[in-house]
């Protein structure tokens, strides 16, 4: 079997409200799509996603220095191309460029599509190609916390998830002003009870000073884990956080390769891992960070929002993992999407690595500019 054709795709997916964190408005998801052909029919479904201008060149990078590495390759040998695309046609041995950004985001699309047609020809869901562990994966919700959520919206959002069957809910944080998202997490867990568990996410936004401060008033709601406090790259200010406030630390949304995951996990700067496979160089990197955080005792729970049909199967198949996050966005894109029912993922049953995308999505949404 060999790699026939390469097809791209820019798909770009509106929200049907625009909603806020502590850094940005989101009013549109972009996708980069790819899919392979094999020689006998087969075909692999990889894709990459942000929430701002940019995808687009993901795209263009695959298209123009991309595909030529990957027609006529065997698609079971996908470290060797993976290396050839590394090294080959992503700018070189330039370890700046080829391991960050783009070339990352267009690697972890093809490698995905790998990962699609392996379980397609062995018949089977990623999750039992890679052997399964749980029978379904507790879901936690954050689509009723955003900051553009007035108290009243957080309120009503957070007990009606609760009665939906959710047992964990996460709430942004990272307002103007802090004491207003103290107020916030307070109206959220008079509402929903103490035996609930709630997350504080800050995406990235905070100082040191401030997260010390601010985590130390935030202990007072136990916060299942307080996630993103500070700049991604600043390893000794998360250590230094994590052993002076109470509430588990959680990384991984904004790291983009294995050896920063090790670094955290080593410096004892981390409590809860959330790689993504579509922010590293996809699920064959993912893979490695899970199993490195297993030998160290430390959890996997991946940040998603909106890649639940890949990231369930990986759950499913880890050990150190159980909860996959939730956003109800691009449902009508997969062509096999996921919902939570009682709070929990039922898992997929169809080949495939939970990564292909509709044809009327396809028709309905692509850029073709």
């Amino acid at each position: 079997m060999r790699i026939s054709e390469v097809e791209t795709y820019f798909l770009k997916v509106p929200l049907d409200r625009t909603i806020r964190d502590s850094l940005f408005e989101v009013s549109y998801i972009g996708l980069p799509v790819v899919k392979l052909t094999t020689d006998d029919g087969l075909h692999g479904w990889g894709f990459n996603w942000m929430t701002a201008g940019g995808g687009e060149f993901a795209k263009e990078m695959i298209d123009r220095y991309m595909k030529k590495t990957l027609i006529g390759k065997d698609p079971f040998t996908r470290k060797k191309i993976e290396r050839d695309l590394f090294f080959a046609e992503t700018f070189g041995w330039d370890f700046r460029l080829g391991r960050n950004g783009l070339a990352v985001m267009a690697i972890s699309a093809i490698d995905m599509a790998l990962w699609d047609l392996l379980c397609k020809r062995a018949d089977l869901p990623l999750w039992k190609t890679l052997g399964g562990y749980h029978d379904r994966v507790e879901a936690y919700n954050t689509h009723g916390g955003w900051l553009s959520w007035s108290i009243e919206d957080l309120i009503s959002n957070s007990k009606a998830l609760i009665s939906e069957g959710y047992n964990a809910i996460k709430i942004k944080v990272g307002s103007a002003n802090p004491e207003t998202d103290y107020e916030r997490l307070k109206a959220v867990r008079a509402a929903i009870g103490n035996s609930k568990k709630m997350m504080i996410d800050a995406n990235t936004k905070w100082d040191l000073e401030t997260a010390l401060r601010w985590g130390r008033k935030f202990d007072d709601f136990d916060p299942y884990w307080f996630e993103e406090p500070l700049n991604p790259l600043d390893i000794k200010g998360h250590a230094t956080l994590r052993s002076r406030i109470k509430a588990p630390i959680a990384i991984g949304e904004s790291i983009h390769n294995k050896f920063t995951f090790r670094d955290y996990i080593e410096q004892r700067a981390v409590d809860i891992i959330q790689v993504d496979a579509t922010k590293v160089a996809g699920i064959t990197e993912w893979l490695e960070v899970a199993n490195y955080a297993a030998m160290n005792n430390v959890n996997v729970y991946p940040h998603t929002n909106i890649q639940q049909p890949l990231h369930v199967q990986l759950v499913a198949a880890t050990v150190n993992a159980s909860v996959v996050e939730h956003v109800p966005w691009l449902l009508d894109v997969w062509k096999e999407p996921l919902e939570p029912k009682g709070g929990y993922f039922d898992l997929p049953q169809l080949p495939g690595a939970g990564t292909e995308i509709r044809e009327d999505a396809i028709q309905k949404y692509r850029v073709t500019a």
